[in-house]
């Protein structure tokens, strides 16, 4: 189990540290927001694209094969990021490392699941999510010390992708399997949870717009390079660490109303950065609260979803909500330029508090038309990223359902075999 981990670990500082550099070297650039946000966009339809896609390849090669080619591409890509300076190649360029990533996450992902025995696949998930967001943190403090007009930080970044190579490549892993389960398109998704689908789709717009664009709102306020990169520190530490709480809170109260909460707390939040002062103090409490509550909407959507589907729906329901939020995490950032040019930096944060605003609305309407789950059938709530849909496989709970259903499906043939003797 180490050296999916460490790669993870030691790519994940040059993906946290590539994030935050790419929209401050732009705003440095003096480039518009609509080129921002279409930048970071392409990073999500990359991301997208990779995790759905490269499954078959990466069964096809092998996991250590192509998790080289991967990072080969993710190490040229951030190079060239330096070398041709202008929004038009970055968003090729951010397309296809998108692409990469998204290949890269499945390979670690899939050789956990398939390395890890279900009893321990929680931790597993818990400690992948913890060196994930750590990791992203680490990236933030080293950029600090680099010159972002330079070449240099973009090659930190490419040290990184490469090196990542070194744990995998002196490891091995069998081939995973991955079986089939039943489909669940996005349409009948909605009729069976529509609140998790609705969830999840608002956790992807505002999740991509606070990676891509927080950085944009805290240069265009004055905010210098260690200021900006400690608040998106304090954002992913906030997530870090207040996503399991909040989860385990899910687990003992209706999920939805702990989700009407998340949202008035976004709410709430972007009021706050609207209305009052830009105290660099006031502003890393309120960017850490943020964090909090948006990096724990996905995972507890994931959990309302699988205490609303049935057993064998679970994994297909999980992976068409990865794709519910990769399709809100596309449109944020194309979204939220609107606002900015509209109102200004603190746009930003309008755009969050009508997102937040309107979920309320429609989860409040959701509350008088459905009863709640009850409590006696809430599944345990686990730590969750959205990053491929091989999590899903990973996620436990699917795995102990899947073993109930299973001895149901036993016990039932058990009772119709002594009648098919007679016959």
């Amino acid at each position: 189990m180490a050296s999916p981990l460490i790669s993870l670990l030691i790519y994940s500082i040059g993906h946290g540290l590539l994030t935050t550099l790419l929209t401050l070297r732009l705003a440095e650039e003096a480039v518009s927001t609509f080129w921002i946000g279409a930048v970071s966009t392409a990073y999500f339809a990359g991301l997208m694209a990779g995790t759905f896609v490269n499954s078959k390849l990466i069964l096809r090669v092998g996991h250590i094969r192509a998790y080289a080619a991967y990072a080969s591409i993710l190490c040229s890509v951030a190079l060239m990021y330096g070398m041709f300076v202008a929004p038009e190649t970055w968003l090729l360029l951010r397309l296809l490392g998108g692409f990469a990533t998204g290949g890269l996450f499945v390979v670690i992902e899939s050789w956990i699941m398939v390395s890890s025995p279900v009893r321990i696949r929680g931790r597993m998930m818990a400690l992948y999510m913890v060196l994930f967001y750590g990791a992203m943190v680490v990236g933030q403090m080293l950029l600090k010390q680099l010159d972002i007009t330079l070449l240099l930080p973009f090659v930190v970044a490419a040290l990184a992708a490469s090196l990542s190579v070194i744990p995998l490549a002196l490891s091995k892993v069998d081939m995973p399997h991955f079986d089939k389960h039943s489909k669940l398109s996005v349409i009948e998704l909605i009729s069976l949870t529509p609140t998790a689908v609705v969830s999840c789709f608002i956790s992807g717009l505002l999740l991509s717009v606070a990676y891509g664009l927080l950085p944009l709102y805290f240069s265009m306020i004055g905010f210098d390079l260690g200021q900006i990169t400690n608040m998106v520190a304090y954002m992913i530490l906030g997530g870090m660490c207040f996503q399991y709480p909040l989860g385990r809170l899910s687990d003992r109260v209706d999920r939805r109303v702990v989700l009407i909460s998340l949202f008035v707390a976004t709410a709430v939040i972007g009021l706050l950065f609207v209305l009052l002062p830009h105290a660099v103090w006031l502003k890393g409490a309120l960017v850490g609260a943020l964090g909090g509550v948006i990096f724990a909407i996905y995972p507890i959507s994931l959990s309302q979803a699988c205490d609303e589907l049935q057993p064998e729906q679970m994994i297909a329901g999980n992976q068409s909500l990865l794709l519910c939020y990769s399709v809100g995490a596309m449109s944020g950032p194309l979204l939220a330029p609107l606002f900015i040019n509209g109102f200004g930096p603190k746009g930003l944060f309008v755009y969050f508090v009508l997102l937040s605003s309107l979920t309320v609305a429609f989860l409040i309407w959701r509350r008088t038309v459905r009863a709640p789950v009850p409590l006696a059938d809430h599944v345990t709530f686990a730590a969750a990223t959205p990053n491929t849909p091989v999590m899903a496989e990973l996620d436990p709970r699917a795995e102990h359902i899947e073993e109930a259903f299973e001895v149901q499906e036993e016990q039932a043939d058990t009772l119709v075999s002594p009648l098919s003797d007679k016959k």
